[in-house]
């Protein structure tokens, strides 16, 4: 509309502005004018005709005149010119402004007038002369309906132009036009309009008016009939109605006569016009036809073919003219006359063979009733006489076809003469394989209908024929006799029962499977045209008339005949097997046929390739032995179409769309998607079948039919493509599922170099030669080498055999290794397992092939919504590029996603992220050398600032500065994914690209669906596309590892993130995954990752698991926002208690058992929380507290077991223990620290008897300070009610344990807690004294962190003993100074220590330690005195 509106307005302004004074304006109007002129679409022409029609309307005669003129200048619509495509389509054009100069420049009779009108109606009638000669149909057709209308729309126009054609030079030129002219005014019955014009107004015999048909037919006789001038054919046909309503007298006075004249004079320039005018009359010509033929007969033997050829058309035409018997017997006698040699003897063949062919002509005559039955008669035993005495095999084979035309119109009887001539002609020598094929398709013309019985007589003959065929069934020639035989006797068996009971041997024959006479692949490849048609009738016969025969395997030998006729190279014959096809189609069983017919159909295509030109035609353009056997893929597509078209399926649903379903894989071979992409759906169309609705009533049953096919081949994949065309939603889903199943097969990924390898290694090659080249040193050995000849010494031998080896080499001769049975074994071994290899690769690999075909087939169709599976297809592919076996494949189709899934603008930007994504994952496989010379570094600097500068409209002021979709954002996802993960970010340049990476990422994170979006389509521009999961996992991973300044900027996109999956308007719904990886991110050691996952927990409020209708995952959140409440930095808890009272959550019992995985979880942080989480817990739901603390210390048993290192046979270490759990066994103590506030007085001596001796004789020092703590923590809360059953505990370890250094840890710790469980009691507690002298006792320990716990925990427990103090100092001293053991002195130090720090400072004094330790020091005779006073 736009183009239209330029063109009228450029047409406007020269039609106002074209006369105006300014040259400089009429210079640009005529510029403007030359532009919009120049163009060829329909909005220019049109808008041309309107101004052409302005002109004519402003300057009129000037206009007329001028364009008459220009056009006669230009060679459009030249008296000399003659018609081609190029000048027919311009002439239309011409003609259509023509006609509009009638209507504006000459709209009444009296302006049609003068020199200007007459030229203007020349013009007419020459370019309609152009039109006819040049264009096609559709031109020819819209030529005279422009015409047509003219004449209606102006009465008296027609007579006009009469007038004005009459009046001009006579030139044949204007012949077509006034043909035009009379058929217009027959058609709407003006003959009065011709009449008029009469020159000599006569009628005919019939009292009809001549229409002036004298001046005209005086004009046809000038400038057609006697032109010395070929005239055009296309001149002869549209001057026909000038002939229409000739007289009898008219023409034998005026036509006849020119005729003989002109055939005298120039037969090669007036022939074709006299065909054309035999065939235009309406007279009967029987009394001028032997004049005529007089004539035609001498160019029968002419020695052009073309003039042969157009005598003996013109002979058929005036058959068709005549209508008397006797008549039409001269003429045919004349001709075998001429044939015997009334006028010379005939010595060419050619020229024999033309006058049979004009014999062949006349049997087209109109003769009727039983006139006809006897001229048939006569004229086929005039043949007998020249059949006997002619030899040349052509000419006989060619008399025989046209008697078969004249015998083919026997209605009664076949004469008996002729049928005594058949049995005899078989004898004759000169009746060859050729010429007694042609007697017998005589003989099935001859006796058909009425005329069948009379065969009966030919019944030997004809059994002979075809038993004759089957002895010599390789001889084309001898087949082609026995199928006209055999169509022949297939009638008589159904016309006559004796017939019938004669012929069992020959049933036999025919529906032999394995012999398959007639159907032989040889056969119907090599067959002529008759034959093929004939085995056409036969296959007919048999299907209509003997489908009983036809049981089982038998049928298919002409199923595969008929498809064989189908697929013909000439349209003769396919014609006739369409014909017969759907015939058969209609019958009863027509399903059955046609799925016949299919399989054969699929049976060729399977092995049908397009071939190139040159394949099939030689440079001298001869058909090449490859194109005689070739099928034209458009021969093949017609044959389908026929065989889609059951007339008798018609309201069977069932069977029509099985049939459909069969044809939807042959109809997609590459032959014919060449010839008609759509073929399928058109043939659904045929018959009448909705195509969506197919495919969702039928798609489970077509997928696995044709993803199952392996290997599975084009057909299969075109198939699939035209499906997602046809139904997208309903295909592309299960299309997709099954195409990522197969790339996803973990198999794939497991495939080593190695592997890989061996897979390109040959079948029976050995692809590890350690074998042989073991072998090969085996047999270079020197040593204990047999001496050979005691007249040379060792070393002369082996230099000897070192010399014989390098000759060796250097003739190139390698010598064959010498495998001993077991290294062949080996050998054979190892070819065995490379086998099994092999096949599993090669099995794999055929899969993913098939798979990514499919895919291949998808991304060319690109059908509606396909985008949306780009996401799926990208985190299918990425693994694969990492296995030698995938990559290679995986590669191209992972490029190809660019294109499919980019915005135009971006389509180079996609490919270069696509490239460099492939670069930074370093595939398994080569990469294109092009892409690979910018650096790596510098590639993803350019590929990170293309993408932020065109999807960040905030950062950059481009005008098509956008965000991406979804799906094409999940293309360029792992580019920045690796771009933020594998790559260094120390400088700031590269903090800045990571901070561009996060602003596209935020960018992308705001997309939201529209609102208009139809329910149900999914929006890819949305968030619903998104990866949302990996961004999660990606923006936690920068927040735990980035700068600051990138983790505030992470936590806002993560935030940003999280809202697009908050349920809210033109947001997606979060999938539990995505809460899975907040969840997650609570347990980070980062308080910011910690914090962030909060946040985006809250965004996330309205969609998150409830515990109502989701236990599990409700439980899992439950779990982890209870644990986060109890957080160590206090912003965490306060985010953590806010989403808790937003969601509205309770704390559940069931939570109590789950939390002890937080305890023993391996981050310090979580622990921690998950110890304070569970006490709490605990403390609301006491009853949980023995089963809580009974897992604890069965988890503690699990942690503690370290298993040994794995060795082998000979104590070589083959794997090395795991690393021990400490951390975890940390947490349990913890736990249980926090927990001693919740136990009761039951529980609490069987936990110490778990602290001791296990838990305090951890292995790890910081696990038994916790243990340590949680006992003390225990005590110090239960111990004073429990002394009774506590203090047993510790004084059986300290009484039983074994005196080694591994239980000094327990010992110090129950030193500790006893002195800890003393401090509970009252000063005149009887209990303590004891307690205090285990004390004492355990300072014999010969541990210095026993006795320095001891030490400590002495002070406060002096006061109960203070009357006992004076004596346990004085033997601690007498230990101090006198003990022979160096530790137990020590241990004296230590108590004595203690007993004083209680005592206080005077003690020193009052129990004279310092006086005896003053004496120990002095004692010169013993050290071990002055020893003990130092310690």
């Amino acid at each position: 509309m736009a183009a239209d509106t330029q063109v009228s307005e450029t047409l406007k302004r020269f039609a106002g502005k074209v006369t105006t004074a300014s040259v400089k304006e009429r210079r640009e109007i005529l510029s403007e004018l030359g532009k919009c002129v120049a163009g060829k679409d329909a909005a220019s022409r049109r808008a041309l005709q309107a101004a052409i029609q302005q002109l004519a309307e402003a300057q009129p005669e000037a206009t007329a005149k001028n364009l008459l003129h220009s056009l006669q200048s230009s060679g459009i619509g030249s008296k000399a010119g003659v018609p081609s495509k190029s000048s027919g389509s311009a002439a239309l054009l011409a003609l259509s402004w023509a006609c509009l100069l009638v209507r504006i420049v000459f709209p009444s009779r009296a302006k049609r007038q003068g020199d200007i009108w007459n030229k203007l109606v020349e013009v007419q009638c020459l370019l309609l002369v152009e039109v006819l000669g040049g264009s096609h149909k559709h031109a020819v057709d819209g030529a005279v309906k422009k015409l047509t209308k003219l004449w209606k729309e102006n009465p008296g126009l027609v007579e006009q132009y009469l007038s004005a054609i009459l009046s001009l030079e006579p030139n044949q030129n204007y012949a077509a036009m006034l043909g035009l002219l009379v058929q217009f005014c027959t058609s709407h019955k003006e003959t009065d309009v011709v009449n008029r014009h009469k020159a000599r107004g006569l009628a005919d015999g019939k009292g009809q008016p001549c229409f002036a048909l004298s001046t005209l037919l005086d004009f046809y006789m000038k400038n057609i009939l006697m032109s010395k001038v070929k005239p055009q054919k296309y001149l002869l046909d549209n001057c026909a109605p000038l002939l229409r309503y000739m007289s009898h007298s008219e023409f034998k006075d005026l036509i006849l006569p020119t005729i003989q004249k002109s055939l005298l004079r120039s037969p090669e320039n007036v022939i074709e016009t006299i065909s054309s005018l035999l065939a235009s009359v309406t007279l009967d010509l029987s009394q001028y036809a032997l004049d005529i033929v007089k004539g035609l007969a001498s160019q029968l033997k002419s020695n052009s073919p073309r003039l042969m050829d157009e005598a003996v058309l013109a002979l058929w035409n005036l058959a068709h003219q005549c209508s008397d018997s006797s008549a039409m017997e001269a003429l045919t006698r004349h001709l075998f006359a001429i044939l015997g040699g009334s006028e010379g003897k005939l010595t060419i063949v050619a020229q024999k063979i033309s006058v049979l062919s004009g014999i062949g002509s006349l049997s087209h005559h109109v003769v009727s009733g039983p006139s006809s039955q006897a001229l048939n008669g006569t004229v086929a035993e005039l043949f007998i006489p020249f059949l006997q005495q002619e030899v040349h095999e052509g000419t006989l084979v060619h008399a025989v076809s046209v008697l078969a035309l004249w015998c083919n119109r026997f209605t009664t009887e076949v004469p008996r003469k002729l049928t005594e001539w058949f049995k005899k002609a078989f004898s004759l020598k000169t009746s060859t394989s050729a010429v007694r094929h042609a007697y017998l398709q005589c003989m099935l013309a001859c006796f058909r209908g009425d005329t069948l019985l009379q065969a009966l007589d030919l019944l030997p003959l004809l059994i002979q024929t075809v038993e004759k065929a089957a002895s010599q069934s390789t001889q084309v020639p001898i087949v082609t006799e026995g199928v006209a035989a055999a169509l022949l006797l297939s009638k008589l068996s159904v016309a006559d029962s004796q017939a019938e009971a004669k012929l069992s041997n020959f049933w036999q024959l025919i529906v032999d499977e394995k012999k398959q006479i007639f159907t032989s692949e040889k056969f119907l490849l090599m067959a002529s045209e008759d034959a093929l048609c004939t085995v056409l009738h036969l296959t007919e016969r048999l299907f209509l008339d003997h489908p009983h025969r036809l049981t089982g395997n038998k049928v298919q030998q002409y199923h595969r005949a008929l498809v064989a006729v189908l697929l013909s190279r000439t349209w003769r014959v396919r014609r006739q097997a369409q014909q017969t096809v759907r015939k058969l189609l209609s019958s009863l069983g027509g399903f059955k046929l046609a799925y016949g017919l299919l399989e054969e159909l699929r049976a060729v295509l399977s092995s049908h390739k397009v071939l190139p030109l040159e394949a099939l035609v030689t440079d001298t353009g001869e058909v090449t032995e490859s194109g005689k056997a070739f099928v034209p893929p458009r021969v093949l597509q017609e044959a389908l179409c026929i065989i889609s078209g059951v007339p008798s399926l018609e309201g069977d649903v069932t069977n029509t769309e099985q049939l459909a379903q069969e044809m939807l894989i042959i109809s997609h071979h590459p032959s014919l998607v060449a010839v008609q992409s759509g073929l399928w759906p058109a043939l659904l169309a045929r018959m009448k079948i909705d195509p969506e609705t197919f495919i969702t009533r039928h798609l489970d049953q077509i997928i696995p039919r044709i993803t199952t096919q392996s290997p599975l081949n084009q057909s299969s994949m075109n198939a699939m493509g035209s499906l997602s065309i046809l139904s997208p939603d309903r295909v592309l889903p299960q299309l997709i599922s099954t195409i990522t199943a197969s790339v996803q097969n973990p198999a794939l990924c497991q495939v080593t170099r190695e592997e890989f390898a061996i897979m390109q290694t040959p079948a029976g090659e050995l692809y590890d030669k350690s074998i042989i080249q073991s072998a090969q040193q085996d047999s270079t050995k020197k040593a204990n080498m047999k001496r050979e000849n005691k007249a040379y010494s060792f070393k002369e031998q082996i230099i000897e055999l070192e010399l014989k080896e390098e000759i060796k080499k250097k003739k190139g001769i390698k010598e064959e290794v010498q495998l001993t049975s077991k290294q062949k074994e080996m050998l054979q071994a190892q070819l065995d397992k490379e086998a099994q290899i092999r096949r599993r690769l090669q099995e794999l690999d055929s899969e993913l092939e098939a798979a990514l075909g499919l895919l291949d087939t998808i991304l060319a169709k690109n059908p509606s919504g396909l985008t949306q599976y780009i996401p799926v297809l990208v985190d299918s592919f990425l693994p694969l590029l990492k296995s030698p076996l995938a990559a290679p494949r995986i590669k191209n189709p992972f490029l190809s996603l660019a294109a499919c899934v980019m915005p135009p603008r971006l389509k180079a930007l996609g490919t270069l992220v696509s490239h460099v994504t492939l670069r930074l994952l370093k595939p398994e496989c080569a990469l294109d050398k092009p892409w690979c010379q910018e650096e790596l570094s510098l590639a993803v600097k350019r590929a990170v600032i293309l993408l932020h500068s065109h999807t960040d409209p905030v950062c950059f002021l481009l005008t098509d500065a956008a965000p991406l979709s979804a799906p094409a954002f999940s293309l360029v996802f792992p580019f920045l994914k690796m771009v933020l993960t594998d790559m260094p970010h120390q400088s700031e340049e590269e903090e800045e690209r990571v901070a561009q990476i996060l602003q596209i990422l935020t960018v992308h994170a705001q997309l939201r669906a529209s609102p208009t979006s139809p329910p149900g389509h999914m929006d890819e521009n949305g968030p619903e596309l998104l990866p949302r999961v990996a961004m999660l996992r990606l923006l936690t991973w920068v927040i735990g590892t980035g700068s600051p300044r990138l983790q505030v900027l992470a936590s806002d996109t993560l935030t940003t993130l999280c809202a697009s999956s908050s349920g809210k308007d033109g947001c997606a719904f979060a999938e539990q995954e995505e809460v899975d990886v907040l969840l997650s991110a609570l347990q980070s050691p980062c308080g910011s990752v910690r914090d962030t996952a909060l946040r985006g927990l809250m965004e996330l409020h309205m969609v998150l698991p409830a515990l109502s209708t989701d236990e599990k995952n409700g439980l899992n959140l439950l779990r982890r926002l209870w644990v986060v409440k109890f957080d160590k930095e206090e912003e965490i808890r306060k985010l953590a208690e806010r989403l808790w009272s937003t969601m509205g959550l309770d704390l559940q019992p069931d939570l109590c058992s789950l939390l002890i995985d937080d305890v023993i979880y391996h981050e310090a942080a979580v622990r921690q929380a998950g110890a304070e989480a569970l006490s709490q817990a605990v403390a609301r739901y006491q009853r949980q507290a023995a089963e809580v603390m009974g897992r604890l210390v069965e988890i503690y048993q699990e942690k503690l077991y370290r298993p040994p290192p794995v060795l082998d046979a000979l104590g070589r270490i083959i794997s090395e223990s795991p690393p021990d759990q400490w951390e975890a066994r940390c947490g349990l103590a913890l736990a249980l620290n926090k927990l001693s506030q919740c136990l009761d007085s039951s529980q609490v001596k069987p936990l110490f008897q778990f602290f001791v001796p296990d838990a305090l004789n951890d292995r790890n020092p910081n696990v038994r300070k916790c243990m340590l703590d949680a006992a003390l923590a225990t005590l110090n809360t239960h111990g004073k009610e429990n002394v009774n059953s506590l203090l047993p505990v510790f004084e059986e370890f300290l009484k039983n344990a074994p005196n080694d250094a591994s239980y000094d840890a327990v010992r110090q710790s129950v030193v500790v807690l006893m002195g800890s469980l003393a401090k509970h009691l009252d000063k005149s507690d009887p209990k303590v004294k004891p307690i205090v002298a285990k004390l004492i006792a355990a300072l014999s320990t010969p541990s210095q962190q026993v006795q320095e716990s001891v030490a400590s925990c002495l002070p406060p427990l002096v006061p109960a003993i203070k009357e006992d103090a004076g004596g346990m100092i004085q033997r601690l001293m007498q230990q101090l100074l006198e003990s022979d053991k160096y530790a137990e002195r020590k241990g004296a130090a230590y108590g004595l220590a203690g007993l004083v720090k209680g005592l206080g400072i005077l003690s020193l004094k009052q129990q004279e330690m310092m006086a005896a330790l003053t004496d120990a020091i002095q004692d010169k005779k013993n050290f071990r005195r002055r020893e003990g006073e130092c310690l």
